[in-house]
């Protein structure tokens, strides 16, 4: 009798957590591109859109200036300066359109185009400082405005 009961006992659980799992509804789309869920944390976009952010380098013997400005609209202007020793200076701009790429917005995917996305990750914004990871390399911006 004992077994009998165990097995219908263990029947009703298995059925009772189908039932629950089947009416499960899960969002992925908007839910880490939302500011709104708490006023101290989930206040980055602010921080991120408030000024143009700028790093300058040397490399190969070329002098570099990027320039990353992010708006509000979710879009973005990316300013690339090259200028080789010989005084030769090319300047290029991108655009983007942005979004949080995960809950704790620490990661921003930047849409370039069809087959063209980078990513900041590791995002840090505090001391007119952006840092991050910008497509595997390190990457330390200043806040110019």
């Amino acid at each position: 009798m004992k077994t009998k009961l165990m097995k219908y006992f263990g029947i009703i659980v298995l059925l009772t957590t189908m039932v629950s799992l089947t009416s499960c509804e899960v969002e992925f789309e908007s839910w880490y591109d939302n500011d709104d869920y708490s006023e101290s944390y989930y206040r980055k976009t602010r921080d991120l859109c408030s000024r143009t952010w700028e790093d300058n380098w040397k490399q190969d013997g070329k002098y570099y200036t990027q320039r990353l400005d992010f708006y509000e609209n979710r879009t973005g202007r990316e300013y690339m300066r090259v200028e080789s020793r010989n005084g030769y200076v090319t300047e290029d701009f991108y655009y983007f359109d942005w979004s949080w790429d995960n809950r704790t917005q620490t990661c921003v995917r930047m849409y370039y185009g069809p087959g063209d996305v980078s990513f900041l990750e590791d995002l840090w914004i505090g001391s007119n400082t952006l840092s991050g990871i910008l497509d595997g390399v390190d990457v330390y911006f200043k806040g110019i405005r």
